[in-house]
């Protein structure tokens, strides 16, 4: 982790819901300018997106050329924002769609080249790509049906998107070999934590939080629970339990974006089940990887 194929799989999948939402847009509500507080209309916040994912691809490349310079300001994210819509407020439909799949395109391309996959290289293509989407999805689907899209959930996205990241840095650098005292492996904790976003979003489903009657055995006590995940992840190799992590996360993501209006149970599940869990396993993960310190 990160994988480069599957986290191309992941942006084809998540622009896709995006697309499914924007082609429910009406005709006449192409120049309604209420879809943000700002003013914007969809063509503006597609050529939003369009303008973070052509940034993307310059950050990308510039990594690969070697020029790139992580401390360069680039200004108030708000003031870049403003200044993008700015710029297309005159944009037709058909103009914003097309920059949307012109940068798609070159930042796949810069995604794929890159020589090496860094942690600052896979939070840019993160975070401009199908975290963004799924945010905008969220204010779409919100503002089609007539209500203002929930602030948290951007940032609650954002704030996934950061910790997921660095819990894959952790992962990276331990050999699934190594068990802890308790007999935990890497592959046992990337499968409880995909299998906890399953149970998640069984919940977030249905707008709603932990428990019955949505949640799973929600009446077994939560070691036993547990105890079953690890069985299972006995039987898996790393790669299986990977795989089944980030298939298991953008269930739970798309659940949750794609609530209009979600509940504070389905926000309290998100929450549980992303960050709050990633830092409840980041001292086991440093204990695996024998350091306890900072991973590179």
């Amino acid at each position: 982790m990160p994988d480069r194929a599957r986290l191309l799989a992941d942006e084809a999948a998540v622009a896709a819901a995006f697309e499914a939402v924007v082609a429910r847009i009406p005709d006449d509500r192409w120049t309604d300018p209420t879809v943000t507080p700002d003013g914007w209309t969809p063509a503006i916040l597609l050529a939003h997106m369009a303008a973070w994912l052509d940034e993307c691809s310059v950050v990308l490349e510039a990594m690969r050329a070697g020029t790139w310079d992580p401390d360069a300001a680039t200004g108030p994210v708000d003031e870049i924002n403003a200044r993008q819509a700015s710029r297309a407020a005159a944009l037709t439909i058909s103009d914003a769609e097309v920059l949307v799949a012109a940068a798609r395109v070159r930042a796949r391309a810069a995604w794929t080249a890159l020589p090496e996959l860094t942690p600052d290289a896979w939070s840019w293509f993160e975070e401009s790509g199908s975290n963004h989407y799924a945010k905008h999805v969220h204010d779409l689907t919100a503002w089609l049906e007539g209500i203002t899209s929930d602030p948290d959930v951007g940032r609650m996205l954002q704030d996934d998107a950061e910790a997921w990241v660095a819990f894959g840095g952790l992962v990276d650098a331990i050999d699934p070999s190594v068990r802890d005292a308790e007999g935990w492996s890497v592959t046992d904790v990337c499968f409880h934590v995909a299998s906890w976003f399953h149970r998640g979003a069984e919940c977030v489903e249905h707008d709603a939080g932990f428990g019955p009657p949505w949640e799973t055995d929600a009446e077994l006590p939560t070691e036993e629970v547990n105890a079953g995940f690890r069985a299972r992840s006995r039987e898996m190799t790393l790669d299986e339990a990977r795989h089944a992590l980030e298939d298991a996360r953008d269930r739970l993501r798309t659940a949750f974006t794609v609530l209009a209006h979600p509940s504070a149970g389905s926000k309290d599940v998100f929450t549980e089940c992303t960050v709050e869990h990633y830092a409840e396993h980041e001292p086991m993960l440093r204990r695996l990887t024998g350091s306890g310190g900072s991973v590179p």
